[in-house]
């Protein structure tokens, strides 16, 4: 009986061991259950954050390249609106120029007054069609910053909401932070290695932004040179246009002078012939017996530069033939007529016509 009850108490015995390591194992399993909760809540967790950071990241890179852009815009503008300045007062002085040159220029061709109307006007269409692109410029710049405040308040209510998002993780964690603690370690190993990755591709970005910001840098030295290029050639076409208007200047005033000279000289070969001429040959002059006082003809005379006669021709008759033929003989007769020292006046006189009229 005695080891009939020692079995069974030794039979007891196992039984509460075996109870106690099954309740020891399932105690383990849970605790090793809870463990991988923790973890995978941990690691959820941290993938959360580096995703809020990488977020903020973003937001941040976002509104500079915007603050960059809105700058960049302003100082184009404001570089576009000096040029324009300075074209449309260089376009006032050139129509100021042109207005005071119309003005001392009256007696010019009709042709050349067509020429500067025409410039004016293609002047003025080039500035209306650069006053109408600026226009389509600035409502183009200005539908992008809508767009971009557009985009801009869209990003900032969802940064709104994963603020809200984080607080209320946060307020859960500090229920789960005991289990937190053991997966601590490895959750710190995995955001090392995250933060690596992040500081990695923020190298990257800023290497991209570095390259945008030179591509864009040499895009807009590009851009003033174009309109260094275009500034002058238009000031080499005004100075075009302005050294033509001289020479086309200094052409009539020849061309004046040259009148002048000629009717000087048309002036001197008839006071020359009337002073010379006309008393020689009314002096070789034989009247005729039909001749009556007052009758008088117009001759024409044609003579060699050293003054002899080399045809002669009644234009106008006197109504009287033989009175005609008189004067022609008397013309012939005074060959070679005194000429004129002055080139000028004696190449006038190589073809002249007076009116033969005896006194």
């Amino acid at each position: 009986k005695h080891k009939a009850e020692q079995q069974a108490a030794e039979a007891d015995a196992r039984r509460k061991a075996e109870a106690e390591a099954r309740h020891k194992a399932e105690q383990q399993a849970a605790e090793a259950d809870a463990r991988r909760k923790a973890e995978a809540e941990a690691r959820h967790k941290a993938e959360q954050q580096a995703a809020e950071a990488d977020a903020r990241r973003k937001l941040e890179q976002e509104t500079a390249r915007r603050a960059e852009l809105e700058a960049r815009k302003k100082s184009e503008q404001e570089a576009q609106r000096k040029a324009e300045a300075r074209h449309q007062a260089e376009e006032e002085n050139r129509r100021k120029t042109e207005a005071e040159q119309a003005a001392r220029q009256k007696a010019e061709a009709e042709a050349r007054h067509k020429a500067e109307q025409a410039a004016r006007q293609k002047a003025e269409a080039e500035a209306r069609h650069k006053a109408e692109q600026a226009t389509q410029q600035k409502a183009e710049a200005e539908a992008r910053h809508k767009a971009e405040q557009a985009t801009q308040q869209k990003a900032e209510a969802e940064a709104r909401h994963k603020a809200e998002q984080a607080a209320q993780q946060k307020a859960e964690a500090e229920a789960r932070h005991k289990a937190e603690q053991a997966a601590q370690q490895k959750a710190e190993a995995e955001a090392r290695h995250k933060a690596e990755q992040a500081a990695q591709q923020k190298a990257e970005a800023e290497a991209r932004h570095k390259a945008e910001q030179e591509a864009r840098q040499k895009a807009e030295a590009e851009r003033k040179a174009e309109i260094q290029r275009e500034l002058k050639a238009e000031q080499a076409r005004i100075a075009r246009e302005e050294s033509d208007r001289e020479a086309l200047n200094q052409r009539l005033q020849e061309e004046e002078a040259d009148h002048s000279r000629q009717k000087a000289a048309e002036s001197a070969a008839k006071s020359w012939a009337d002073t010379y001429i006309k008393p020689r040959v009314q002096h070789a002059w034989l009247r005729p017996p039909s001749a009556k006082n007052g009758m008088s003809c117009i001759i024409q005379v044609k003579t060699m530069p050293g003054g002899d006669v080399t045809s002669v021709q009644v234009i106008k008759s006197s109504g009287d033939a033989a009175f005609d033929r008189s004067a022609e003989a008397a013309v012939y007769k005074a060959s070679p007529l005194p000429m004129p020292d002055d080139p000028k006046v004696a190449q006038q006189l190589r073809s002249f016509t007076f009116t033969f009229k005896p006194e």
